[in-house]
């Protein structure tokens, strides 16, 4: 193993094992300071008792809200996913006391181990964050590709300058694109260039020791999940269906089934609240519906509290949400910044119109539209659609359809039904996060990007 590897997995591992010392210490600190030093042992074997299930639900929780990978997250982001790591361990300690009847486990020492808990690993994240950084660097970058290759510039130049620096942008018959491939860290190779390019770039690359980063299309995505046949002893790759099976639909309806309910029992005073707040502020209609489809093409009426005015789109025609949308309602913008809005298409989960899990159900309008603009469109209608799904996790309101595509075409080749439960959990760690919910707005031209870096960026055009 290479000494840059072993550093690598270190900065990976030494984390997670603080993480849990810091857990235990948390917890162990908290009896300590509430029995004066000297706990009774019937109260301290309670945290004995518990402390394995403690650490395993940390560590999922950890896992679930993006805390095992933290580079490319903002300071801002890390305390958050810390403390939706944190909560869901209080919730989740409050259980098991109650199944393993252990209710000398005092509540005192819950709530106190749970502050300090988020207050030492906060900081403790915080420390990590710097020192992966400091490790990784701010890695030079080639990008490669015909039109793609400004929206992967845009997207290096608004959110990840920090830890990558583009030094050359290129079109695929650049003359000196050799010579750049050797002068930078990671060559990024974009989904317009064709597959004999590629090929011929990836082989370059892996032959040189150069990390490379792939914009993905249809072709590329098909090998996911692919695993090794032979024919006599030809190798072969076996590519997955990109569909679920029978046995996979009946488990994820039995999941819509059991959290549809749930969900109804628990948000019902909340949804109640926000019914009556819109039929108040301007006595129009609480709930808005509105044809969209599903899986296989078919039409469904999805519904969702109204957030805009009254006949928005007889005023303005058939349009996604801008950026401060004058259409929207002051309830409205609190509602689709939490996303409460989409409360209601819990009964069209309950109905089975739509999954909790799925790529989101889209409008006839824009299904048409898009299906003629992406070649990939059409394989989002495959399963069903979803309330959430990769593409609102890992994407944004205002991502652009070609990468929801993406998002929506690898949740379908890797689903599983721990894939949904995570998705699930993740949901709720977007529901604050103003950039998931924006709305469309207009973005720097590259050219101004590029002028208001503080690299020198060189443009090798088509010749």
């Amino acid at each position: 193993m290479g000494k840059g590897k072993l550093t690598t997995n270190l900065s990976k591992l030494v984390p997670i094992l603080v993480d849990i010392l810091l857990v235990w210490f948390s917890i162990y600190i908290s009896f300590m300071l509430i029995f004066n030093f000297n706990p009774p042992k019937f109260n301290y074997d309670a945290f004995v008792q518990i402390t394995p299930f403690i650490i395993i639900f940390y560590l999922v929780f950890m896992y679930i809200f993006g805390l095992l990978d933290v580079i490319k997250q903002s300071i801002h982001e890390i305390i958050y996913s810390v403390f939706l790591s944190v909560f869901m361990q209080f919730i989740s300690t409050m259980a098991i006391t109650f199944f393993l009847r252990a209710f000398s486990y005092p509540r005192s020492v819950l709530i106190m181990s749970t502050i300090i808990q988020f207050t030492l690993l906060s900081v403790w994240r915080i420390v990590v964050w710097k020192f992966q950084r400091k490790i990784h660097g701010k890695k030079s970058v080639l990008i490669i590709g015909n039109s793609s290759s400004e929206h992967v510039a845009r997207k290096i130049l608004t959110k990840h300058s920090e830890i990558y620096a583009i030094k050359y942008i290129s079109s695929p018959n650049g003359k000196e694109i050799l010579k750049h491939i050797n002068e930078v860290d990671i060559v990024i190779i974009c989904d317009d260039d064709d597959l004999e390019y590629k090929n011929y770039i990836l082989d370059f690359c892996l032959f040189e020791q150069k990390s490379v980063l792939l914009v993905p299309n249809m072709s590329d995505m098909a090998f996911l999940g692919s695993k090794l046949n032979r024919i006599d002893d030809l190798p072969l790759l076996e590519i997955k269906q990109l569909s679920l099976t029978i046995e996979q639909k009946i488990v994820k309806r039995a999941l819509d089934l059991i959290i549809s309910i749930i969900g109804t029992i628990i948000l019902s005073p909340l949804m109640l609240f926000v019914a009556a707040a819109i039929k108040i502020s301007d006595g129009g209609n609480i709930f808005y519906s509105q044809d969209r489809i599903t899986e296989n093409g078919k039409i469904f009426k999805v519904l969702k509290f109204r957030s805009m005015v009254v006949n928005a789109e007889k005023i303005s025609g058939p349009m996604l949400a801008i950026d401060n949308d004058p259409r929207i309602t002051k309830i409205g913008k609190y509602i689709r910044a939490t996303r409460i809005d989409e409360l209601p298409q819990i009964f069209n989960i309950l109905k089975g119109d739509m999954s909790v899990v799925g790529p989101r159900p889209e409008r006839p309008f824009y299904v048409d539209k898009f299906t003629k603009e992406i070649a990939d469109y059409k394989y989002r209608t495959l399963v069903k659609a979803g309330l959430t799904g990769l593409a609102q996790v890992l994407g944004k309101y205002n991502t652009v359809p070609e990468d929801k595509v993406r998002y929506d075409i690898m949740y379908i080749k890797n689903y599983s039904i721990l894939l949904d439960i995570k998705l699930i959990f993740q949901t709720i760690k977007i529901l604050l996060v103003k950039d998931s919910t924006e709305g469309i707005k207009k973005e720097a031209s590259l050219e101004q990007l590029i002028e208001e870096s503080d690299n020198e960026i060189k443009i090798e055009k088509k010749v």
